[in-house]
């Protein structure tokens, strides 16, 4: 299918720009129209699905904070419900904002993977999904998307246990008339071969790019198979990860596919009549990502040693008064995951503080534990420590 692109400008700074072939720009969902818009919520995922006949479906909701944000977009793009949720995989920049979403749009079904996680943030997930009442439904390659006026079908996972969560995406591929989309979370390279494997139709049109444009993912296999014409990378402004890498980008240009990058065009929407397709650069965003600082901030909390095999952080405050760790985070650079302090959490002056996960974690005084899972990759992990207001506080390598 011959796609012909006119470049459309606005010239208002605040406007969106868009790519198009024979639909007008910034045309809302109308009877024949499918709409999928990738919003930006940074360093994370959130695609909302409309179709013609005005069901909804999300797939995944962004980072904890971004959650207000997502329902507020949904609101703003007239959806009253969600006939389904998509939650990927359980990594807090996928379902992290998904619970508030729930509150707000109590969705029909949920679609997820077999994998699970000991996090708050998956607790907070589940709890949501128990109470919206929805239908609970486990996803695997060859399940079907029951959502009428959506044609969608999951391509991955394909396997029921995986060493990385990463792998248990659900890769959902939507197809309308000639034109297909494949969602693919953050799919890596084991995913990818076993859908390449497979010999299910892996081609589209537009490919979201997995795993924020990594080069765990997008093999030159995987992209040849699925051949598209548009790419769009979810991914966070100058985020510490080296997101997306100039490998991938270099694999998608020397294919011939144009990008677009939720850090640089802001939410992106794709319309289409099953024919042909248009994109726009909507310059609107709900991303919540903390602020990438060069030096931390001053003061007397730090990361004081990070034993990656230990799986153990520890925390001093040298300071003379004790310090409230509400609304802190502690990031996990290379699994791109997220500790949220509890409320009420604080280290007094003179003392430390260690944040434990893996298999051995168990709590107690001066220990917090993170997960049960392995959080730190052993060949080199950087730990960063967000205060409250979103500033970098301490780095460690």
């Amino acid at each position: 299918m011959l796609l012909l692109l006119t470049l459309l400008l606005s010239g208002c700074g605040t406007s969106g720009e868009t790519l198009t072939t024979n639909i007008a720009p910034n045309q809302t969902n109308k009877s024949g129209l499918l709409q999928v818009h990738f919003i930006d919520v940074g360093q994370a995922d959130s695609i909302l699905v409309m179709a013609p006949n005005g069901q909804t479906i999300l797939i995944d909701g962004g980072n904890n904070d971004d959650g207000l944000g997502v329902v507020s977009y949904l609101k703003s793009q007239g959806v009253k419900e969600l006939s389904a949720v998509v939650a990927t995989h359980p990594h807090e920049d996928h379902i992290g904002g998904l619970d508030t979403v729930m509150h707000s749009f109590p969705p029909k079904q949920v679609y997820m993977p077999n994998g699970t996680s000991t996090t708050r943030t998956f607790d907070d997930f589940m709890t949501a999904v128990n109470d919206s009442g929805a239908q609970k439904i486990r996803v695997k390659a060859g399940s079907k998307l029951d959502v009428p006026g959506i044609s969608g079908l999951f391509l991955a996972p394909g396997s029921d246990q995986y060493d990385d969560l990463n792998n248990y995406s659900a890769v959902l591929k939507i197809t309308s008339g000639k034109v297909s989309f494949l969602l693919t979370g953050d799919a890596e390279d084991v995913s990818e071969e076993e859908m390449l494997k497979s010999g299910q139709n892996l081609q589209a049109t537009v490919l979201k790019v997995g795993h924020h444009g990594s080069s765990s993912s997008t093999t030159t296999e995987f992209l040849k198979a699925v051949s598209p014409k548009y790419a769009v990378i979810s991914v966070g402004v100058k985020n510490d990860y080296g997101h997306p890498t100039q490998e991938t980008l270099d694999k998608l240009t020397n294919a011939g596919v144009q990008v677009f990058r939720t850090d640089q065009d802001r939410t992106v929407v794709a319309t289409t009549d099953g024919e042909t397709v248009t994109i726009e650069k909507t310059g609107s965003s709900v991303a919540s990502d903390l602020p990438q600082m060069t030096h931390p901030v001053t003061g007397s909390l730090k990361i004081a040693t990070i034993d990656l095999s230990g799986e153990v952080v520890t925390l001093i405050n040298s300071g003379a008064e004790g310090v409230d760790l509400t609304g802190w985070k502690l990031v996990s650079e290379k699994g791109n995951q997220t500790f949220n302090f509890p409320a009420g959490t604080t280290l007094p002056e003179g003392e430390t503080l260690k944040i434990l996960s893996g298999k051995n974690g168990k709590a107690g005084p001066k220990v917090l534990v993170w997960t049960m899972e392995n959080m730190w990759n052993n060949e080199g992990d950087p730990a960063v420590l967000y205060n409250a207001q979103g500033q970098l506080v301490s780095r460690m390598e």
